[in-house]
């Protein structure tokens, strides 16, 4: 009985000094790789290996450190005996070919990977395994040949579309590329998605487009039959940004499919988006001209109004006569068709935006949205967008009893909503503009829980400034700048400038600082001053990079170039420096949507 025990202890004494020793060879080895020692960790992870020869990551590591010692010949013979000891031999196979290649030994290449393909068993999960072997030593070649060869397999000519396409994407063999999708839509014809997901990116370049227009221009003529055709030939001009011409298909498809005008109705909305302004008014106007028994007849009148009301509030290239037709349509529409229609609801709350914020009469708004609401026309989220708009305006009209009555009403009506959460932002900054700092802090904190991202990033950045400026023994500065925004809410502009002047004399270097260039730009953009706007913007997000303005002045300056300045290649780098540098930021996924968008592959 104590021989055995003796024996047991000595056996469990050589498994732990075999397991530190081990231990130890691989921290060594480890240290020497991480030196580019490749000649001493290549010795350890051989002893390692020779011990575990099942183990990946001893492998990879020895054979990386035979590849970047050029001893080809000492990796091909450590494969092959590996090939000998291991059952599953498909990566070292492959890795025996690459070692053949990088000794220009091409004959064995083709031996050993050609042996590869002929005996991949019918498995989704074994092809792509092979096939992420071939891609990770860059045989693109087979790695489009094990695709092929799982097609064979499972005898389906569909079978991997998207892999293969891919592959001819990437060597740039668009005929082939889309012979393969379309091969999957003949198939799977209500799978459009499929189709548009691997087209989409290279549709906005120029070769892909052509060839893609040119099969299916012959498939339709072919298949007049076929709807499909059209449908995607329609959706192709969309992505190339071909207005004029998906004008042109979109007609004959609807007049085809007897739709009454609503694909028109879907492509006017986002030629409005994309500010082909013309081609909007074209669009809508041709539904018009079918006459009032027209099904989107009503739609299409309200979006020749929506056109006029994109190009007062998004380019900024309007004069106050424009602004006055505006309100002049949006009152004729709202004589002709009442209170009760929906379209309606949509019209009067523009038409009273108009009024108090592009002709300077909010008391017209006001009694506008009063009329609306004593009405009670809309329904309950309409009802409740006019009052939070008439606490604006009543606020803007310096009637700030008013403002606080409709906001506390909207809090309550939509207590657990974002509408309500809405209302809410806006009692706190009353509360801000009156100096009660402390209240203000208190709402704003509740707010930074909503579900509104929005609401909670707004309610956040307000809460910090108050933290950030809050000083027992001086508030002077924070009531100041609090003074300054909402001069500027109320348009007077030059009392705002007064404020904020008044904080940099008086306390130059002022952690306000940021936050005064974006209310400058504010100032600058309701003034149309739109140079004077950038070149705020540019100062936070570069002078204050780091701080939570950043973001915000990133994405503003982005939108003044891309709406007003028209100047999408820059808005774009905007954007794309936005999504890279500030991934956590609110208006990130926005940002990723207007960046495709300049970019012509967001159009679905």
């Amino acid at each position: 009985m104590k021989k055995l025990f003796l024996i047991t202890v000595l056996i469990c004494g050589f498994l732990l000094q075999a397991t530190a020793q081990g231990n130890l060879d691989e921290s060594l080895a480890s240290e020497f790789y991480g030196k580019g020692e490749f000649d001493k960790a290549a010795l350890l992870y051989k002893k390692l290996l020779d011990n575990n020869p099942a183990n990946a990551f001893y492998y990879d590591n020895y054979l990386s450190c035979l590849l970047n010692l050029k001893d080809y010949k000492t990796a091909e013979r450590e494969i092959k005996k590996l090939i000998k000891r291991n059952n599953d031999i498909t990566r070292f196979q492959v890795d025996l070919g690459y070692i053949f290649s990088l000794e220009n030994n091409e004959k064995d290449m083709k031996k050993v990977w050609d042996d590869v393909i002929q005996k991949i068993p019918p498995d989704e999960e074994r092809i792509g395994y092979t096939a992420n072997l071939f891609a990770s030593r860059k045989a693109n070649e087979y790695v489009l040949k094990t695709w092929l060869q799982g097609r064979k397999l499972f005898q389906s000519d569909v079978a991997f579309t998207q892999e293969i396409a891919s592959i001819y994407r990437d060597k740039k063999e668009y005929q082939k590329m889309i012979d393969e999708y379309m091969n999957l839509f003949d198939k799977n014809p209500l799978d459009f998605d499929a189709l548009k997901d691997g087209l989409q990116e290279e549709m906005a370049v120029d070769e892909p487009y052509d060839i893609f227009r040119k099969v299916l221009l012959k498939r339709i003529q072919e298949h007049p039959e076929n709807i499909n055709y059209s449908e995607m030939l329609s959706w192709l001009f969309m992505q190339h940004k071909d207005f004029n011409a998906a004008y042109i298909q979109a007609k004959a498809i609807d007049k085809r499919l007897k739709e009454g005008g609503r694909r028109l109705i879907e492509l006017a909305k986002i030629t409005t988006d994309y500010q082909q302004f013309d081609l909007s008014a074209k669009i809508y106007q041709s539904i018009i001209d079918e006459g009032a028994g027209a099904m989107y007849f009503v739609p299409a009148q309200r979006g020749l109004l929506d056109i006029r009301y994109a190009r007062v509030t998004r380019t900024g290239s309007y004069t106050p006569e424009d602004v006055a037709e505006l309100i002049s349509s949006y009152q004729t529409f709202i004589d002709k068709y009442g209170f009760q229609r929906q379209e309606s609801w949509e019209v009067i709350l523009r038409l009273a935006e108009i009024k108090a914020l592009y002709a300077n009469k909010p008391t017209e708004a006001e009694q506008l949205l009063e009329t609306f609401v004593a009405s009670n026309a809309g329904n309950k989220t309409y009802i409740g967008k006019a009052k939070l708009a008439l606490g604006d305006y009543y606020l803007m009209d310096d009637n700030v009893w008013e403002a606080t009555l409709r906001y506390s009403q909207i809090e309550k009506m939509f207590k657990d909503d974002p509408l309500g959460h809405e209302a809410k932002f806006r009692n706190a900054k009353l509360s801000f503009y009156r100096g009660d700092f402390e209240w203000a802090s208190a709402q704003l904190d509740v707010l930074k829980g909503s579900t509104s991202e929005l609401i909670a990033n707004d309610a956040l950045q307000l809460a910090l400034v108050i933290q950030e400026n809050m000083d027992d023994s001086n508030e002077r500065p924070l009531q100041l700048y609090a003074d300054a925004i909402l001069h500027t809410y109320r348009n007077q502009f030059a009392e705002a400038e007064k404020k904020m002047d008044s904080i940099n004399t008086l306390y130059p270097g002022h952690s306000l600082e940021d936050e005064l260039c974006m209310l400058r730009a504010e100032i600058a953009m309701k003034k149309r001053d739109y140079a004077a706007a950038l070149k705020q913007y540019e100062k936070v997000y570069t002078t204050y990079g780091q701080d939570v303005l950043a973001d915000d002045a990133l994405y503003k300056a982005a939108q003044l170039q891309e709406r007003y300045l028209n100047e999408p290649e820059k808005a774009k780098n905007l954007y794309e420096k936005l999504i890279t540098e500030y991934k956590g930021s609110v208006y990130s996924v926005d940002a990723r949507n207007r960046y495709r968008m300049l970019r012509g592959d967001s159009l679905n």
